[in-house]
């Protein structure tokens, strides 16, 4: 077996754990960090307020940002045994949906979370961004040899 598969594989899977630990954090956890983050960001971009707006924005580009993340490295594993732009984007895409979806499944079960199908479009958004600037980079690559 190739050493990037299972370099990949591993990161992949630690990735999802990552992401699915976020979800099984209760609300209050959850907001005490996302509040930290929003303090941060306030200060570099004052236009994102310190309030819930400001809160609203920084937890759906932490969706965003972990899915384009995980779309990364999805694309990366993929990429070392499948051929053709269509599927390297679609496979990879299809595993990102299938951790959103279970993503938000969990947070059904976690106290005052709950899960979101409007969650499960900005992680594949996420995810789609981060395959193809991946793609594009690849492409780059082999076209150069």
């Amino acid at each position: 077996m190739n050493k990037k598969k299972i370099i990949f594989g591993i990161l992949i899977a630690v990735w999802i754990c990552v992401i699915w630990g976020h979800s099984m954090q209760p609300a209050v956890v959850s907001e005490f960090e996302s509040s930290k983050f929003l303090i941060v960001i306030n200060k570099v971009i004052p236009v994102i307020t310190n309030d819930d707006n400001g809160m609203y924005i920084v937890r759906k580009a932490a969706h965003f940002t972990e899915y384009a993340i995980l779309g990364v490295l999805l694309c990366l594993e993929f990429a070392t045994y499948i051929k053709g732009w269509f599927k390297r984007f679609v496979n990879p895409e299809m595993a990102a949906l299938f951790v959103a979806f279970v993503d938000e499944t969990i947070q059904l079960f976690v106290e005052g979370r709950s899960g979101q199908v409007s969650d499960i479009w900005i992680d594949i958004a996420g995810a789609a961004l981060g395959i193809i600037i991946t793609l594009a980079i690849i492409g780059n690559r082999r076209n150069r040899r």
